[in-house]
């Protein structure tokens, strides 16, 4: 099966460049658009407050690190990727993107949480794994 649309979730993290590289390598040599698509966490809101001028710039600061690390990974695979960043949960913006833009395959990095830390801290994998319409790649992420 050839992936035409292939979403790549990063966000900076060892995970992120596990599944960079492993969309990249997907990528290569065929005629699939690649999205790398970045959520960025909201900050604590106050109800009838805009959002503070250092907030939206410390949001687009960790988009722009976690889009150059990828990017540096795509282009020794001389790959070529769109940048996609909303705000939100993880999970939620990457299901989001990958209805709104078609998306063939999803290629998230993942840390193999235990049962229970994973019951805890909650898991984007697992979450993406009960509701996407698409394929799902694990990356599996190397232990240190």
């Amino acid at each position: 099966m050839a992936f035409k649309t292939i979403l790549i979730a990063v966000d900076g993290s060892p995970g992120a460049q596990s599944a960079t590289r492993i969309g990249g390598e997907m990528a290569q040599g065929r005629d699939a658009q690649v999205l790398l698509v970045h959520a960025a966490p909201l900050p604590p809101l106050v109800p009838g407050q805009p959002l503070s001028e250092e907030s939206l710039a410390n949001m687009e600061e960790m988009s722009d690190e976690a889009f150059s690390a990828a990017e540096e990974i795509l282009a020794d695979l001389n790959v070529k990727a769109d940048r996609v960043v909303l705000a939100g949960a993880a999970a939620d913006v990457i299901l989001s993107v990958a209805e709104d833009r078609g998306a063939d395959v999803i290629v998230v990095g993942h840390r193999g949480y235990g049962a229970m830390k994973r019951f805890v801290l909650g898991s984007v994998s697992s979450k993406l794994a009960h509701q996407s319409r698409c394929a799902l790649l694990l990356a599996p992420v190397a232990e240190d």
